[in-house]
């Protein structure tokens, strides 16, 4: 088995990895280890190259390091697997499963086919999105000093003084605040702003928010802890296979990471990854 992991010395990691070599062990299995250089293009290359090896990788991070994974073996026959031990965890939360039960899928789970989205030539299998979201990642830069709750600190810094942008979409133009584009349900660290997407029904919930005025995003994202936003008159929730922003220079953020910039087409792939998960 091919294990991929970014270098950490959480105790997460650190209990999911001594967890690992000892059931390779009791398997009497190989494991190769792979660590990520930080580089996406260039770690993309080298798993590539690895992959006609291994008929089965487990992930070992967050949501960055599976968009990683997803990006080398989406549309292959390579099952992937994930024990959770990043900063948000968000794509992992929405299965509600336990450390133990992660364990159990890795030698004992059943294969379930999940959709993964799609922008130009990049993958992403939990969520992207422009306008706000991708502003609050750039902010980051990259850094997570406050850990999960980086996420959090940084969207109430930017909450009130973002302004939205014009957003032309193939039906329309929208003074919009953010637009996401939705495979699960959760983001920035335990968000659900998608309450009811699923991972295998062949389409994407598309969630729009327009520039309100900044109480009206206050409540929003108070009800986003929740899931319970979407009842709001003011927020649209749609349902596509594919959705084309035309609107040039937006940046576009996916699974935590900035990723391409608009214009783009934004497709669900339906089926097209193998992933782990409990009987």
């Amino acid at each position: 088995m091919l294990v991929i992991y970014r270098p950490q010395q959480g105790k997460t990691f650190s209990a999911h990895s001594n967890w690992l070599k000892a059931q390779a062990k009791v398997h009497a299995i190989q494991l190769y280890w792979y660590e990520t250089c930080g580089h996406f293009e260039t770690d993309l290359e080298r798993i590539k190259g690895l992959i006609p090896n291994y008929t089965q990788i487990i992930v070992l991070g967050g949501d960055g390091t599976l968009n990683l994974a997803a990006n080398a073996i989406g549309g292959t026959q390579v099952v992937l697997s994930l024990l959770p031990c990043g900063t948000g965890n968000d794509f992992s939360r929405q299965f509600g499963y336990s450390m133990q039960q992660w364990r159990n899928t890795i030698f004992a789970g059943k294969v379930r086919s999940v959709d993964v989205g799609l922008i130009g030539n990049r993958y992403f299998i939990n969520m992207a999105g422009v306008g706000f979201n991708a502003e609050v990642v750039s902010a980051m830069g990259g850094k997570k000093p406050f850990g999960k709750l980086s996420y959090t600190i940084a969207g109430i810094m930017k909450l009130a003084s973002y302004r939205g942008t014009p957003i032309e979409f193939e039906y329309g133009q929208r003074a919009t605040m953010m637009c996401l584009f939705s495979n699960g349900r959760h983001f920035a660290a335990g968000l659900t702003p998608a309450p009811d997407a699923q991972l295998d029904d062949g389409v994407l919930q598309v969630i729009t928010i327009p520039a309100v005025v900044w109480y009206k995003r206050l409540w929003c994202f108070a009800l986003m802890l929740f899931g319970q936003h979407t009842r709001l008159p003011w927020v649209s929730v749609r349902r596509c296979q594919q959705l084309e922003i035309k609107t040039s220079g937006l940046a576009i953020e996916a699974d935590g990471d900035l990723i391409a910039t608009t214009p783009a087409l934004i497709k669900c792939k339906a089926a097209l990854l193998q992933f782990k998960v409990l009987n």
